[in-house]
């Protein structure tokens, strides 16, 4: 569970067993997503500061990930209640009504969203105060690792938007 000040973020839908099992048991570390051909332990979604329309200093950290491309992006609600369901090497968390935030280009196995010169996240996600939002990252891992599939995803955030 990682907490930003004043607007509670949850982590859920992790790879570690907790919920959907990874397609072919590579079980990730507790809180991140499934295990990818890099980082055993899977990777990880943060999110950071305020979740607020008025003053939105939200911030969405990806890190455990092959120096790849990521794409953040946004659901209105938890796939498989909460448990995920199987997609690629990993588990797809947020669902509903998806919406993509940013695709970005991890460094050092880590990238954020937004960076420098991006919109905020309840701008480019349009999004309402009392809005509940899941976030994840679906992120490129082209080594031969699992299934046939070419990529992975980390665990999903949620919050609810204040004004």
């Amino acid at each position: 569970l990682k907490q930003a000040p004043g607007t509670p973020v949850t982590s859920f839908c992790s790879g570690d067993g907790t919920a959907t099992p990874c397609p072919c048991g590579n079980t990730g570390a507790a809180g991140n997503g499934c295990a990818n051909s890099v980082n055993a332990a899977g990777a990880n979604l943060a999110g950071t500061g305020n979740a607020s329309i008025a003053v939105d200093t939200f911030l969405l950290q990806g890190s455990g990930m092959p120096n790849s491309s990521a794409l953040y992006f946004q659901g209105t609600a938890m796939q498989g209640g909460g448990g995920g369901a199987v997609f690629g090497d990993g588990l797809r968390c947020a669902g509903g009504s998806v919406a993509r935030l940013g695709t970005k280009q991890n460094a050092a196995g880590a990238s954020q969203y937004p960076a420098a010169g991006d919109p905020s996240v309840s701008v480019r996600g349009q999004c309402a105060a009392g809005d509940f939002r899941t976030y994840q990252v679906w992120y490129r891992n082209a080594a031969s690792f699992c299934v046939a599939a070419t990529f992975n995803l980390s665990n999903g955030v949620s919050v609810t938007w204040v004004p």
